[in-house]
């Protein structure tokens, strides 16, 4: 749902509180993966639920905070050995950032939407162009970037999994590497819904919820 430079600024947000890790390449690029599944040709919605975790027959404002991070936690444990361990935290991250995006951001968004008597786009498109030009912006202020991009360009593809193909997630790497080379959105109606302050807002307190909540888990299972 939230687009690059969302899950980035959180996974940044994490490794500067003190996450600590062996591979910041890997972790990167595992935090912007679980979307590799739009590299695949005809590629669904079921599709897409199933990369990123989401329980069957629920949405994100269905699912229980407080047990969907027991379910990640056995995810983390379960495959702790079967896979790269920091793309395994960043890939975690990605969803979790989706679960709260989808609660907090999204569903706000759906509702001020519905309450505009002068919409001029439909809601999908709506919401795109916000996000999109609003993304643009945080990577057109980021003091961070390049030295993400460096982590990016240098990370290992590979299988992840029976979820993702590493030719998915090396198309999807090469796309958000050169997403924001124009320097402007493709979209170009003015903000309506989505403000930069809801979204830097929102990227902070991610962050310290998922430090909160995840951290520890994810240190535990790294060391044993």
């Amino acid at each position: 749902m939230p687009l690059p430079m969302v899950h980035l600024s959180v996974a940044k947000n994490l490794l500067d509180t003190g996450i600590k890790l062996s591979r910041l390449s890997q972790y990167y690029l595992g935090s912007i993966s679980p979307d590799a599944i739009h590299a695949r040709k005809d590629t669904d919605t079921p599709a897409k639920r199933i990369t990123h975790l989401i329980p069957a027959d629920k949405k994100w404002t269905d699912v229980d905070e407080a047990e969907y991070l027991v379910f990640m936690r056995n995810f983390i444990e379960t495959n702790k050995d079967k896979t790269d361990i920091d793309f395994l935290c960043g890939y975690a991250i990605h969803i979790l950032t989706d679960m709260y995006w989808v609660k907090q951001v999204y569903t706000q968004f759906i509702e001020d939407y519905k309450k505009d008597p002068s919409s001029v786009q439909n809601d999908r498109e709506a919401y795109y162009n916000d996000t999109d030009r609003l993304d643009q912006v945080l990577f057109n202020e980021s003091s961070w970037k390049n030295t993400v991009w460096q982590s990016l360009q240098t990370a290992e593809c590979s299988d992840f999994l029976d979820l993702l193909t590493a030719r998915e997630i090396e198309t999807w790497n090469k796309r958000t590497l050169h997403w924001y080379d124009s320097g402007e959105s493709k979209h170009k109606n003015p903000i309506k819904y989505i403000t930069k302050s809801c979204i830097v807002d929102f990227i902070s307190s991610c962050s310290e919820t998922i430090w909160k909540n995840f951290y520890s888990v994810y240190e535990t299972v790294k060391v044993n």
